[in-house]
């Protein structure tokens, strides 16, 4: 890649006046080699079952870095406070700084990072056929962005994601691209897009708002099936409705959460049942 400079970072308009303040602070840090795709607790487990090695790129969301919102149902969802940037390994001063350079990259050099992103997603490929264990690919571990460009040019590799948007499900005709709609009980306009999609039959995620204590005021229904295991959705049954516990929180966190949440809580956890009746 062409060494990066401070006046290019300081051109461009299309990442935030404090994300390129950052870029500059770090220019060393920007122009240093590194992968797209990183790793969490739940895709090792994945790949511990053997049925796929999976690959996971993680962004920062919404507008943390971005002018224009990498997560365009963030705020009918109300999921940008809760969002797993924040949580676990990638709320490290590590995994936030890897995030940030990367999507930076994407922003300031686009041409650059589809390029390395096909290459890494062909190297993953080659270590598959040597193994014998299929690689599988999440291109928004931490973003709702529409990548159906490069995922329909490697129509022979697997591809999933979450996604808020009701339309992307609608609109995805790629069949080595499998998503998951991402629900929430934040808004009127998120429980809507809920119900369709659970009348619908499309896959469905939802986080309650639990870290599986007994302590806690609502608890993971058992006759939903459980997504905290493993992240290999595309081996999930068309129309599984799947349940996820709360990550990075504490517990007068979780006594704050009402109705209006993103989470399934204990005020709205009727309502909820009621949404999902219909699937």
């Amino acid at each position: 890649m062409k060494h990066i400079t401070a006046t290019e970072i300081k051109r461009t308009r299309t990442i935030t006046a404090g994300a390129r303040r950052w870029a500059i602070e770090h220019i060393e840090y920007m122009n240093a080699p590194m992968h797209l795709f990183g790793s969490s607790m739940k895709t090792e487990k994945s790949d511990s079952t053997g049925k796929a090695e999976t690959y996971i790129m993680y962004l920062q969301p919404a507008g943390k870095v971005a002018t224009a919102t990498l997560c365009a149902g963030a705020a009918a969802s109300g999921c940008e406070g809760a969002c797993l940037i924040s949580s676990g390994m990638l709320g490290m001063t590590t995994g936030q700084k890897a995030a940030t350079k990367r999507t930076i990259l994407m922003l300031l050099r686009p041409d650059w990072f589809e390029a390395q992103l096909l290459a890494e997603i062909d190297r993953a490929e080659r270590r598959a056929l040597k193994t014998g264990i299929p690689a599988l690919f999440r291109l928004n571990g931490t973003s709702d962005v529409d990548f159906s460009a490069i995922i329909a040019q490697r129509l022979n590799s697997a591809f999933y994601d979450y996604t808020k948007l009701l339309s992307r499900l609608r609109k995805n005709t790629l069949s080595n691209y499998h998503l998951t709609f991402s629900g929430s009980m934040y808004s009127t306009q998120s429980r809507a897009a809920l119900r369709k999609a659970a009348a619908r039959g499309d896959n469905i995620a939802v986080a309650f708002n639990t870290k599986g204590l007994e302590s806690d005021n609502v608890h993971v229904p058992d006759d939903l099936a459980s997504f905290d295991e493993t992240d290999l959705r595309p081996y999930d049954i068309a129309g599984t409705i799947g349940t996820l516990t709360r990550k990075g929180s504490n517990k007068a966190e979780r006594a704050l959460e009402g109705a209006r949440s993103f989470f399934v809580t204990s005020a709205n956890y009727a309502n909820f049942r009621d949404i999902i009746a219909q699937s």
